[in-house]
């Protein structure tokens, strides 16, 4: 056991020894050792323990040559203290609800029988081609015509001079219009025209050309009664109606309506329907010539009038009643519907001066051939000079 012993207690210097960083290890001669128990209470060693061999030294305490280093203060300067910031509560009220407020109202209903409309068959007419004309080289398009675009001469049926003075309502112009008759300038005594008829196919070629030579799309429909000169007194040429058509028409040839129905009338006022529908009492010239049922009563009397549905030639003038019984007229040209084959009819139906079939869409009230004789143009180119 006593190898053991001393293998173990060297075993044990050495490692003690390299604790202690010893610098090198000088092997000396090895003897035997006894373990003795010592008691070293100055070296602080407890009882039992063993003591280290006399050729080992013990390690040195650590001297500390320099003393170690006692931590500085070190001054930031002064600084301001954090400030305490109090928590301010934010409260958000609920929107206060608005209160609805709904009226309730009561209502009578009245059960109203219901009506029964008889249907109208609708009259449907159809374009014709674009054609062109000769004379003046005016070129249109055809287009069908509708019903309502009619609007004749409108003018207040009193004297020019005189205050208006509203109609009884019973008093229906339209109505007098539709139905008056042109064959009633015969039947009433009065004297008899000073202008005589001498109507040749040759003077029909010359009014269809004058007619003709009206064609102007932008002739305005001016309706509204105009004060205008007197003899050979007009409206503006970009303005008229269908009545201008034919006097200008006549003009064309040197022939003046105004002056020969104004003169007439003059002579023969009771054989006019102008009491009878617009409760005149004298002649007017403003207007009196470019009234459809004047022209009329005007050709009855001086024997221009023929049949209706003859076979129409150049230069006849045609009367209508259109929609709402409006008197409407037209020169019959020396130009045929290429669709119809019927001859066409210059007149302004509120679309300007145009060249269209007439009569397939509405029946002829009147048509008259009228040429006045040598001494009524004389007449009246003597009053224009005057």
């Amino acid at each position: 056991m006593k190898p053991i012993r001393v293998v173990s207690a060297l075993a044990l210097g050495f490692g003690v020894a390299g604790c202690a960083a010893t610098p090198s290890f000088v092997p000396v001669e090895t003897a035997a050792v006894d373990t003795v128990p010592v008691v070293q209470t100055d070296a602080g060693l407890s009882a039992g323990a063993v003591a280290l061999p006399e050729f080992i030294e013990a390690a040195p305490e650590p001297q500390n040559t320099a003393a170690a280093p006692v931590p500085q203060d070190i001054d930031l300067g002064p600084y301001d203290a954090p400030t305490a910031v109090a928590a301010v509560p934010v409260s958000v009220a609920a929107p206060a609800p608005v209160p609805v407020v709904v009226q309730t109202q009561a209502v009578a209903y009245t059960e109203v029988p219901a009506a029964t409309v008889a249907a109208v068959p609708e009259r449907t007419v159809s374009a014709a081609p674009a054609y062109t004309l000769a004379s003046p080289g005016f070129t249109q398009q055809a287009r069908p015509l509708g019903r309502g675009q009619m609007a004749p001469v409108r003018d207040d049926p009193v004297d020019t001079d005189a205050p208006r003075v509203p109609r009884s309502t019973t008093y229906n112009v339209a109505a007098l219009k539709a139905a008056y008759q042109p064959s009633e300038a015969r039947s009433i005594a009065a004297p008899a025209p000073r202008v005589r008829n001498a109507h040749t196919p040759a003077f029909g070629n010359q009014l269809s050309d004058s007619a003709l030579s009206r064609l102007n799309p932008n002739v305005a429909y001016v309706a509204a009664y105009k004060k205008i000169g007197y003899p050979w007194g007009d409206v503006s040429e970009d303005t008229g109606v269908c009545t201008d058509v034919v006097i200008r028409s006549y003009r064309g040839l040197g022939i003046d309506l105004q002056s020969m129905v104004h003169e007439d009338m003059k002579r023969a006022f009771s054989a006019y329907p102008s009491k009878k529908i617009y409760g005149l009492k004298k002649a007017d010239p403003n207007i009196d010539h470019r009234r459809v049922v004047n022209l009329e009563a005007f050709f009855e009397r001086v024997g221009a009038a023929i049949p209706l549905g003859s076979d129409y030639q150049p230069g006849d003038v045609i009367t209508w009643r259109l929609s709402g019984g409006e008197p409407h007229i037209g020169v019959v040209v020396n130009r045929r519907d290429p669709k119809t084959g019927n001859p066409m009819i210059v007149h302004n139906l509120g679309a300007g001066v145009r060249a269209e079939d007439l009569l397939d869409y509405a029946q002829p009230h009147g048509a008259y051939r009228f040429a006045p004789d040598q001494q009524s143009r004389m007449a009246s180119l003597a009053l224009k000079r005057g």
